[in-house]
């Protein structure tokens, strides 16, 4: 009887182990397809009633269209900056380390344009990662609007990302 429960118990370990190592594996290339919504802190410098420069760091979280999306259940850090005249921009750069549940990370860069307080437009490049994601690279698009601020000094946006990647 004791055989019998210690083998039931091993089973039952041998099971989630080598379950949930099958369900880490990552398609060596793919889609990868979600929603971000962010907010953080936002430095703006007016020059004069046309112009500005900001500077934010955002973070937020991603949830992708399917669970088995690279960026499902993420969250992320970004640090940008952009220069804006009469309220449109066209040199956003931001750089951004998304962390997924397993700890492995994905580093980003993305580069747009738009109007402040209104829609913008993004492309995004992946430009490494950790873990079972190092020599990740890849590429995609991003369409988001800035939302009104909650406070004085924030941001908060919305968007989403659609785009593919490979591993070595």
């Amino acid at each position: 009887m004791k055989k019998s429960v210690l083998v039931l118990i091993l089973s039952i370990v041998l099971l989630a182990v080598f379950g949930m190592e099958a369900k880490a594996q990552i398609p060596k290339e793919g889609t990868t397809s979600f929603t971000s919504a962010y907010s953080g802190a936002v430095k703006i410098l007016a020059m004069g009633q046309e112009r500005l420069q900001m500077t934010y760091e955002f973070m937020g979280a991603t949830i992708g269209d399917t669970p088995e999306d690279i960026s499902h259940n993420a969250s992320f850090r970004c640090l940008g900056a952009l220069h804006a005249v009469k309220g449109e921009f066209n040199d956003d750069s931001c750089f951004c380390v998304s962390i997924r549940p397993d700890g492995d990370q994905i580093f980003l860069t993305y580069k747009g344009a738009g109007k402040m307080g209104a829609t913008y437009k993004e492309t995004f490049t992946i430009v490494g990662g950790t873990g079972k994601l190092v020599g990740i690279q890849g590429s995609g698009e991003c369409t988001g609007i800035f939302l009104r601020p909650a406070a004085e000094g924030t941001g908060q946006i919305y968007d989403r990302d659609k785009g593919h990647y490979k591993l070595p």
